[in-house]
């Protein structure tokens, strides 16, 4: 072997060290276990292109109206509707209601029976799709979650001057009650149109009833006054949140990337009628680290939702590449200057990242994509051929980009063919006293703050613990999985991939001048997030010359979830 070949082949060694270090999202199969599916099944809202205006939303009586507008000249009314957008729960579909509904009652146990009773189409519904309206105006629809659980909701539509037919479904009854539910509404006018509904029916039947309109009243008041506290809506910075009730949290998760996050305006918040919360709309916020809002109602009984915003690493659906790099190049960086491990592919409606082991020689280059810089102190050929002078490839990179948010869950997108090798997916949130880690003094210190780490030999990672994995779904029509892990802060979880990686050696291998220190202390997880480490690798043990050619690691919509 000539010595430009060992040369050429040692460069590729270096290339795949440089991406184990940088892979640290583990999970499936062990935490897909331990976790289950989840059983979210919120519907916060669903808007169409015709409607006039916000609808009412009543969250407790699973209802929604809608004011279309007026239909075009063309069309005696609105014969559908096209689904402009969908808040609801991740990981839940929402499906359409097969047959008739006899009755739609208002109380929750009775709503949840007659979900689990209704047969629903086997197609879920999506933004775009057109529902076709019935001659009643109302249509039933089924949120169903990850593990199967389903609710049932009401959409009424009040289409101008087009009065709706009689339907042997039945509509909720009390249209009063039904409002209360709204915060829009305020407690006195809603008391008063019961009162005047409730004694103008008791008149009509007989002139000594008025001490029973009263107490229908007093009844009715009470009934509103006992509602659960809620916060039905809320806004961040002008951005429509995600409410999810059952977990009672609540996120924007799509700020311009590196918003200062910590003084926010609460642009929006609607409550349940009489509730009052610990906030006020106009002022302004940490929702980067996380605001408990206590909603209180009538009856000092309260409710503590966890509210935070974020945003997302720019170029993460990876649909926007320059050759084989993915834009912005300012963030996401691989190792292809030495062999071309990591392109673009195009399947079917994916766009994405494919990651691929390759060898030169006989030796293993790992694929890689990472936020993090190859070679920055711009080591030559010659230096970085010696593998004595370089053990661990990982000190030929600067991992991290600047990044203050704190994300709760990561999800993306992968499928992954191993040969017998393993793949690792990570993210770290550090905070570090100095910025790059290739300006780093001896007095600055790195510490890791939150982790989550994915390492698989399958694409549905049979056979792995991965305790930071909290979900891993079928393979959709691409092939890919959807991987849902969340985020440790603090001390990584026992049995994460983690502990079999060099993220903690603070000492350098190599003696090299240029040599980078990326080795993080443990943190609280209490610190404020500076910098993010996101690793993607067709070989787990690349960075140690260890690894399968042909390994193939697909990446695609990676998203942060607040």
């Amino acid at each position: 072997m000539s010595f430009k070949n060992k040369v050429f082949w040692q460069i590729i060694a270096m290339c795949s060290c440089a991406v184990y270090t940088l892979i640290s999202l583990n999970g499936c199969s062990a935490d897909y276990d331990t976790f289950g599916k989840s059983d979210y099944c919120v519907l916060s809202e669903i808007t169409f292109a015709e409607q006039e205006s916000s609808p009412a939303v009543y969250s407790n009586n699973h209802r929604m109206e809608f004011d279309l507008v007026a239909p075009p000249e063309s069309l005696e009314t609105w014969n559908s509707v096209t689904i402009d957008a969908i808040d609801m729960s991740h990981f839940a579909s929402l499906h359409l209601v097969k047959g008739k509904v006899e009755e739609f009652p208002t109380d929750s146990v009775a709503l949840d029976s007659l979900a689990q009773k209704l047969s629903v189409s086997d197609e879920s519904i999506k933004m775009g799709e057109k529902i076709a309206i019935p001659s009643s105006h109302v249509i039933y629809v089924v949120i169903v979650s990850e593990s199967g659980k389903k609710a049932i909701w009401q959409l009424t539509f009040d289409i101008p001057n087009v009065k709706p037919k009689s339907s042997s479904s039945n509509s909720v009854k009390s249209s009063s009650s039904a409002k209360s539910s709204s915060s829009v509404q305020s407690s006195s006018s809603v008391k008063s149109s019961s009162s005047v509904e409730s004694s103008s029916s008791v008149k009509s039947t007989t002139p000594s009833t008025s001490s029973s309109a009263a107490s229908v009243a007093s009844s009715s008041s009470a009934a509103k006054s006992s509602q659960p506290p809620k916060i039905l809506a809320l806004s961040i910075a002008g951005q429509a949140a995600v409410v999810d009730e059952e977990s009672k949290s609540i996120h924007v998760d799509d700020l311009e990337f590196r918003t200062d996050l910590t003084s926010l305006e609460l642009s929006d918040l609607e409550l349940s009628e009489g509730a009052t919360a610990n906030v006020k709309v106009g002022e302004s916020y940490d929702f980067g680290a996380g605001v408990q809002v206590t909603v209180t109602n009538e009856k000092d009984e309260s409710e503590t939702y966890s509210v935070k915003a974020g945003y997302q690493l720019p170029g993460s659906n990876f649909n926007s590449w320059k050759g084989d790099d993915v834009t912005p190049d300012s963030i996401w960086g691989n190792a292809n200057t030495i062999l071309t491990t990591t392109k673009k592919i195009t399947s079917g409606s994916l766009i994405g990242a494919q990651i691929q082991t390759s060898s030169v020689l006989g030796k293993v280059a790992s694929g890689s994509l990472y936020t993090a810089d190859f070679n920055p102190k711009g080591v030559g050929t010659l230096s970085m051929a010696n593998a004595s002078t370089w053990p661990d490839g990982n000190e030929l990179l600067d991992f991290g980009k600047p990044f203050a948010a704190r994300p709760e869950f990561m999800e993306v997108k992968f499928s992954y063919e191993g040969k017998g090798d393993s793949c690792d997916i990570y993210i770290l949130l550090e905070n570090r006293t100095g910025d790059m880690n290739i300006n780093r003094k001896a007095g600055d210190v790195n510490k890791l703050v939150a982790s989550a780490w994915f390492r698989s030999t399958k694409a549905d990672n049979s056979g792995r613990e991965n305790p930071d994995v909290v979900s891993v779904s079928e393979p959709d029509e691409n092939g890919m999985r959807t991987l849902l892990l969340k985020l440790k802060y603090g001390e990584p979880l026992a049995g994460s991939p983690i502990e079999n990686s060099s993220t903690f050696n603070t000492e350098l291998e190599s003696s090299n001048k240029s040599a980078v220190n990326n080795g993080l202390e443990q943190g609280s997880g209490e610190e404020p997030v500076t910098h993010i480490r996101v690793v993607f690798a067709s070989s787990a043990n690349g960075n140690h010359y260890e690894g399968t050619k042909g390994a193939t690691l697909i990446v695609d919509e990676m998203r942060l979830i607040y």
